[in-house]
């Protein structure tokens, strides 16, 4: 019994040694843009009202895969935006909505550093994919009376990655990490499909002032 208690106690011991070993956490801030683009087979056109500013932020961790790679795995909360407008002849026809979007990013993303640029500092190249769950939108226009949404929103989604950045050390265990990054938003977050009218598709992509830190 002492014998698997001390194998246990040595196990615990070991655990935390062994997780700095192979990697780290990390904080995340990344002020955004929410870029609006919408696909329209309906006429009149349906157009993007424009971009607005937005935020995402969260938590990873970053294994140590070799020198000069590693593989990011985390949790990331994002507020997103969509806006829509259509002008038509009749006011029936006419459409001008924005939704507040919230969602749950789970980004799993590879990142590429080179050497020392300079004394502790160093560039990195970031790809990746992030699966995304999405929470109830809000609109932040006002809706006419007994008008309902004219778009719904997936449940899910995926973006796609690219990044660019530098990484300072400026201690021998932590590291502040400044960049830009772009997410694509592949399937497009909000959606209107009708056989007769024709599919509408807004995609909610991200242009992204990344700020980290790993300890």
């Amino acid at each position: 019994m002492k014998k698997v208690l001390f194998l246990i106690l040595y196990l615990l011991a070991k655990s935390p040694a062994a997780m700095a070993s192979s990697g780290r956490f990390s904080a995340h801030c990344s002020p955004a843009i929410s870029i609006n683009t919408v696909y329209s087979q309906r006429e009149p056109v349906i157009q993007s009202k424009g971009s607005a500013p937005r935020i995402h932020f969260g938590a990873a961790y970053n294994f140590f895969l070799q020198e000069h790679c590693d593989l990011t795995t985390g949790l990331s909360f994002s507020f997103g935006h969509i806006s829509l407008v259509r002008t038509a002849d009749t006011a029936d026809l006419d459409i001008d909505e924005q939704y507040l979007l919230k969602s749950i990013w789970l980004p799993i993303e590879l990142k590429f550093y080179t050497s020392e640029v300079r004394i502790d500092t160093s560039v990195y190249f970031k790809v990746g994919i992030v699966p995304s769950i999405h929470l109830p939108s809000r609109p932040t226009s006002t809706l006419k009376a007994g008008q309902v949404p004219f778009v719904t929103i997936r449940p899910f989604g995926l973006l796609i990655l690219l990044g660019i950045g530098a990484k300072y050390d400026f201690s021998l265990t932590n590291s502040l990490c400044v960049g830009l990054s772009y997410y694509w938003d592949a399937p497009g977050i909000m959606y209107k499909n009708d056989p007769k009218s024709g599919s509408v598709h807004c995609h909610n992509n991200f242009l992204c002032i990344d700020i980290s830190i790993l300890f």
